[in-house]
């Protein structure tokens, strides 16, 4: 995907562990993890904002 507004990566406590999102120009989220920046998986802002809130609700603590 060209052209994709990438934000700086969010890393947590050291490590390699960051993650990245960036925009399409179609509006298109893009989520990566930056030791395998080819990987990419695609979704809506909606999508996004649901699992956001879902982790902030607690819904996602037993992934982790």
């Amino acid at each position: 995907m060209p052209d994709i507004d990438w934000q700086e990566p969010f890393c947590g406590g050291g490590g390699n562990a960051c993650l990245q999102l960036g925009q399409a120009p179609d509006g298109t989220l893009i989520l990566r993890e930056t030791v395998r920046p080819d990987e990419l998986i695609t979704t809506t802002p909606e999508s996004l904002r649901n699992l956001v809130e879902a982790a902030k609700r607690g819904e996602l603590d037993h992934l982790l």
